[in-house]
């Protein structure tokens, strides 16, 4: 309840104008109940964004590692990554869309820091078996994790596209994704 009011009040009115005072108004708590919880609304949204990650991150890694074909996994795991973020646009325009200067080193997707480890080590295992181009792992995996938020960016902000349209576009990411690093 609490992130969905954030989440709304966030959208609706912009960082600088959420509180927790207008959260706990919004919720019916008084503001010292979330103050017990949450030190402020940078608090807040970092939470929102790790209830997402650890929601899609779970079914992420439910994907076997195919090393004879670790493109295939690279797609499963990409269009995994893309339908569950669908699934709740509104935690993701607020997280991502969003430019918090309290939060751009927890979110940035560009800085050494932010690399994300499981696809660094999926396109080294591509490497390592012959099947992926001799790449730098760690700037490959940041662009295609930017180039794939981009995507869910503009289909959370195109609303009018069919599930058809949107379904051949992500299947085209994925194989573009995948084309890219393969030899």
């Amino acid at each position: 309840l609490i992130f969905d009011i954030a989440t709304e009040i966030l959208l609706r009115e912009g960082y600088e104008n959420l509180s927790i005072r207008k959260i706990a108004k919004a919720a019916g708590y008084s503001p010292g109940s979330l103050y017990y919880y949450f030190d402020n609304k940078a608090e807040i949204i970092s939470m929102i964004y790790e209830e997402n990650v650890n929601r899609i991150s779970e079914q992420m890694m439910q994907v076997q590692l195919d090393t004879k074909n670790p493109e295939k996994t690279l797609g499963k795991i990409l269009k995994i990554f893309i339908n569950l973020t669908l699934e709740t646009p509104e935690h993701y325009r607020a997280v991502f869309m969003n430019d918090i200067e309290e939060l751009r080193g927890k979110f940035g997707m560009l800085s050494e820091d932010n690399v994300i480890t499981n696809l660094v080590n999926l396109i080294n295992v591509g490497i390592e078996s012959g099947r992926f181009k001799n790449t730098d792992a760690a700037i490959t995996s940041q662009l295609i994790w930017v180039y794939t938020n981009g995507l869910v960016s503009r289909l959370i902000l195109e609303k009018n596209l069919s599930e058809e349209r949107k379904e051949m576009i992500i299947d085209f990411h994925c194989e573009t994704m995948k084309n890219l690093l393969l030899k």
